[in-house]
């Protein structure tokens, strides 16, 4: 028996409620009509205008007044939007109802409205202009208006009435400025919040790039150092081994195998320092080898057989692994430049000596002293340079009276952690 079909209906999706579709259709119209849209504010001015004319009309329905009600609350609506257009607008209407009608009409308060909008939002020419008209209104409305309904007015009724209409109009003027100070000192404020955002974020990407740069110097000079000593000595071992072969052939083994051995350190720093810029990859040599260091430096001199003589003179385990790092990159470094430039029969002497207060490194040959830039501008004498300046030493580097080359260091001696006091 076939088993029952259950059929489940789709129900299609229900169309947003109206008052759901009145809303989202109002949102937009809810924006247009903020204060902060140009649209916005014209739509405000227009029902402020319509209002004040509506009411006008109401008092006086007649022509011509109506007609004049009308014309003092058209500035009304162009006082933000076209400041100058309103003002002469004003100055017309107000001059019709001056000369036209018999007494003041509720419209009349368009004009302290005017002269406040535009001391708020127009330029200070067109806000004192503003002023100007309004202060002369305050002066031929009230006169003309009382002479008309009293034959002789009094002079204190002259005094209070234009003094009345001033006050109002000087009213308008000063609260319309104060907003406008107000409004530009939030505005120089918020500006140089901004600036002062930039400035920060600009001296933070200073930072970084000085950082990088920073970073790829010292890369450059571990890659340099490791890789320039290696080669040399690789090379010194090679051209001494091919004539050694010759005369001694059962010692090929050992030329060999210092050759294999300087290779294979190297390539492991250098995998390291690759490591390094790579971040999430760990160095192969990071987990069985610690840091080079001064204890470091007698197999370093010990490479070169007998062409480099080593002398220590003080506890090496006094100094700092971070000072221990840098005399080893120096003597590294000034070996390689022996071997480089000074010359095959050219021997090198390496003094270290390590007091209190400062680590001393001296490293002479009797080679070709010439050959090497004493000004430092080569590339291992500048890394060297930069390696004791991050510890506040000092470095001499230059051809020797008697002949061949000097490399003078000197450190300050921080203490390594943990070493014992004398």
């Amino acid at each position: 028996m076939p088993a029952p079909h259950h059929s489940t209906a789709v129900r299609p999706p229900r169309a947003p409620h109206a008052a759901t579709r009145l809303l989202r259709g109002a949102r937009p119209v809810a924006g247009l009509l903020r204060d902060t849209h140009p649209a916005g504010r014209l739509l405000r001015d227009a029902r402020l205008a319509v209002g004040l004319a509506v009411a006008g009309v109401v008092i006086l329905p007649h022509l011509p007044h109506a007609a004049i009600v009308v014309a003092m609350c058209v500035p009304l609506v162009l006082r933000r939007a076209c400041p100058w257009t309103a003002l002469i607008t004003m100055c017309v209407a107000a001059a019709l109802h001056v000369v036209v009608l018999r007494d003041a009409t509720v419209a009349v308060v368009a004009v302290p409205v005017v002269v406040h909008s535009l001391a708020r939002w127009a330029t200070v020419a067109a806000a004192k202009a503003a002023l100007a008209v309004g202060l002369a209104g305050a002066v031929i409305g009230p006169a003309r208006w009382l002479s008309v309904h009293l034959d002789a007015p009094s002079p204190g009724s002259w005094v209070t009435s234009i003094a009345g209409h001033g006050a109002v109009v000087v009213a308008a003027f000063v609260v319309g400025r104060r907003a406008r100070e107000r409004e530009e000192l939030r505005e120089r404020q918020e500006h140089e919040r901004a600036e002062r955002q930039r400035s920060a974020m600009a001296e933070r990407e200073r930072a970084i790039r000085r950082a990088a740069v920073d970073e790829r110097h010292e890369v450059a000079r571990e890659i340099h150092d490791l890789v320039a000593h290696s080669l040399a000595v690789i090379a010194v071992q090679a051209e001494g081994g091919r004539a050694m072969v010759a005369r001694h052939p059962h010692r090929s083994q050992e030329i060999l195998t210092v050759i294999a051995d300087t290779s294979r350190e190297a390539l492991d720093e250098l995998r390291g320092v690759v490591a390094l810029l790579r971040r999430h990859e760990p160095g192969p040599a990071a987990g069985y080898r610690p840091a080079v260091g001064l204890d470091d430096v007698a197999d370093l001199v010990a490479r070169l057989d007998d062409r480099a003589l080593l002398h220590v003179q003080g506890d090496p385990g006094a100094v700092s692994p971070l000072a221990g790092l840098t005399v080893y990159r120096i003597v590294q470094e000034s070996l390689t430049n022996v071997l480089r430039h000074a010359g095959p029969a050219a021997r090198a002497q390496v003094a270290i000596t390590v007091t209190g207060r400062e680590v001393t490194v001296r490293v002479r040959d009797d080679g070709r002293g010439g050959a090497v830039d004493p000004g430092g501008r080569g590339t291992g004498l500048v890394a060297m340079r930069e390696r004791v300046q991050l510890h506040d030493g000092t470095l001499t580097a230059g051809p020797r009276r008697g002949g061949g080359f000097e490399v003078h260091a000197v450190l300050p001696a921080p203490r390594a952690t943990g070493s014992a006091a004398g």
